[in-house]
């Protein structure tokens, strides 16, 4: 007997307004995640992800980062699907990478360490820092994995290809429309008490 697993509401995207909020209130009250944060939002890639990057993994300039890995409670491990991607930074991307990257680093080391050293526990992160930013701002609570619908939501809104939207986030383009497309205009029902003109 097959079991019937009871659909899940879609995660609901932070709009352009909220994420300028979170963003300067992390630059405000938690300033070592504010790259971070940003990070999550301009790029959509998952928080292990990028919680696992070292510099290695960006090419000289900063402008294309390689994410084929995931850091999670000290273990790191494959992307979720498997597949490695190329990611083209934006020009802000690229610049606050190059701003927050030392002269003298080691490849090896991570580019959005713990605040103490070591990586980002995703659990402290949300529990002391992203929970009572959303909090303070009364912006109704979402997981920090929300970033990723975000940025899919947005750019499918915006017209970008759903196509390459999938290539950049590593879905297949059934699945960004299933569990992604948050805030893209869909089939909408008819007005049947209007007036037509």
């Amino acid at each position: 007997m097959k079991v019937r697993v009871p659909p899940k509401q879609k995660a609901k995207p932070f709009t352009k307004e909220e994420i300028t909020t979170i963003v300067a209130a992390f630059r405000s009250h938690f300033p070592h995640y504010g790259d971070f944060v940003e990070f999550l939002f301009g790029t959509g890639c998952r928080t292990g992800e990028v919680i696992g990057l070292q510099w290695k993994h960006f090419n000289d300039d900063c402008s294309v980062a390689w994410i084929g890995e995931s850091l999670s409670r000290g273990i790191r491990k494959e992307t979720k699907t498997g597949q490695a991607r190329d990611i083209p930074m934006t020009p802000y991307l690229q610049q606050m990478l190059i701003s927050r990257r030392p002269v003298e680093f080691n490849p090896d080391d991570l580019v959005f360490p713990a605040p103490q050293g070591g990586a980002i526990d995703d659990h402290n992160f949300r529990n002391r820092a992203w929970k009572p930013v959303l909090d303070e701002l009364r912006i109704p609570y979402r997981k920090p994995y929300t970033t990723r619908h975000t940025l899919v939501s947005h750019a499918l809104e915006k017209g970008m290809n759903p196509v390459n939207v999938a290539e950049l986030t590593g879905h297949n383009v059934k699945t960004l429309y299933q569990h992604y497309a948050g805030v893209v205009n869909k089939t909408k029902l008819p007005d049947i008490f209007a007036d037509d003109p």
